[in-house]
């Protein structure tokens, strides 16, 4: 029986128990394995010499899964490489297999390729954004492309505009269908915040009977206010979309933005700002009209938490605010979150030496009520303070990203309830 199952039947106690003791236990108590417990296996890795900080980034989509490793030495020292898995017959947690490895061309070192990744279908988006590179076009998206012999290849290469104040491209990627959002970072500029700027989100579409990509929008808030700096993680689904605004080193709180498009007009309007989020880094995940956020900082003992917001017929409401069943004094409730179909993934800290020193990372899994509101359900725990670097939710199956300081990782596929 995994120690999972003993986090969900033996519930608060559990909590401040090791994976290992769990699993004594339940070979002492000879429990079988409980019914709708979450399932957990670590994807086969690939070459260790060439997969540093694999599960930097994930994603995942029905029979595809897509793991980033930004700092692979491919064609030079942190070139970076993503690496595609396909589901093969047999149980879902254990029966993938490695099916490609992506490079981008041109491949260079310091690329960072693999820092974010998305998928929808058989497409890959990949972005590569580098410190190092500050020429016109050298940060870039690629998009990548399963073709009918089953073989993947890169089919485009996504670029910003020219001579734009916005800080790195491709900080962050989302992709829906034909459709996809690439975030620049802007600039927090900690020594002269007068001189600092907010990024941008462009939007691409592809063109079915050409098969090329064309720029079509470039958002930016209408909003000049001091609430966070646009671009970083972006999120994009139908006809909204999702971009934090973070404050990064500032302590006073940042925001998100919701754009909606607008077929009639073929446009993007701001559809709501979301203040008063307080997390140095801003995480989201949208799902429909349904939106996750997530606040690392927030609480005054930093705890954490995470905010659904729903668009009703005129404007987004916030409907609920989640938190662990035991919340951790500098937890980080809500450093990364992902929704998809009445699922929410966050995780947080859930053990401590004395009262500062957080030992153990977990995901926090929550399951929306069919009657409205949401509960916690169980929590995933392989026993590491580096578990949940990244996270990717499709329906009941979940990949989480694991990069340890040394930039090993892992990937783990788990079946949740």
């Amino acid at each position: 029986m995994h120690p999972l199952a003993f986090r969900t039947l033996l519930g608060t106690s559990a909590h401040m128990l090791r994976p290992r003791l769990l699993l004594c236990l339940g070979l002492l108590l000879g429990l079988g394995p409980l019914e709708g417990h979450a399932q957990i296996e670590a994807l086969p890795r690939p070459d260790t010499l060439q997969s540093a900080s694999f599960g930097v980034s994930v994603a995942i989509d029905d029979s595809i899964a897509v793991v980033g490793a930004s700092g692979a030495s491919v064609c030079g020292d942190n070139a970076g490489a993503v690496f595609v898995y396909e589901r093969q017959p047999g149980p879902l947690v254990t029966s993938w297999a490695l099916a490609a490895r992506l490079v981008p061309t041109p491949c260079r070192a310091d690329a960072f390729f693999g820092a974010d990744v998305a998928l929808s279908g058989a497409r890959v988006l990949v972005s590569a954004s580098s410190e190092n590179f500050v020429g016109e076009g050298e940060n870039a998206a690629y998009v990548f492309e399963r073709s009918a012999d089953s073989t993947w290849q890169q089919t485009a290469r996504l670029t910003g505009a020219p001579d734009r104040r916005e800080g790195l491209f491709a900080a962050g990627v989302a992709l829906d269908g034909d459709r996809a959002a690439v975030s620049t970072s802007g600039n927090p500029n900690r020594n002269d915040p007068e001189r600092a700027y907010g990024g941008a989100v462009y939007v691409f579409e592809h063109d079915p009977d050409t098969n090329t990509w064309a720029r079509t929008a470039r958002l930016q808030s209408d909003d000049r206010s001091a609430s966070g700096l646009i671009g970083g993680d972006v999120a994009l689904d139908g006809p909204y979309l999702a971009v934090a605004a973070s404050t990064f080193f500032e302590r006073e709180p940042g925001s998100a933005y919701v754009f909606r498009h607008d077929p009639s007009t073929d446009r993007w309007r701001e559809d709501a700002h979301l203040k008063d989020i307080d997390a140095f880094f801003i995480s989201l995940d949208l799902h429909g009209a349904t939106l996750l956020v997530g606040e690392g900082r927030a609480r005054d003992d930093g705890s954490g938490a995470a905010t659904v917001y729903t668009r009703g017929d005129t404007s987004w409401q916030q409907a609920t605010t989640l938190r662990p069943s035991i919340p951790y004094e500098s937890g980080s409730f809500g450093a990364t979150v992902a929704l998809h179909d009445g699922r929410a993934l966050i995780t947080g800290y859930d053990e401590q030496l004395g009262n500062e020193i957080n030992i153990d990372r977990v995901v926090y899994v929550f399951r929306r009520r069919p009657e409205g509101g949401w509960r916690e359900r169980t929590v995933l725990d392989i026993g590491s303070v580096d578990f949940g670097a990244s996270l990717a939710l499709n329906g009941a199956v979940t990949l989480v990203g694991t990069v340890a300081e040394d930039e090993s990782g892992t990937a783990h596929i788990a079946r949740i309830p």
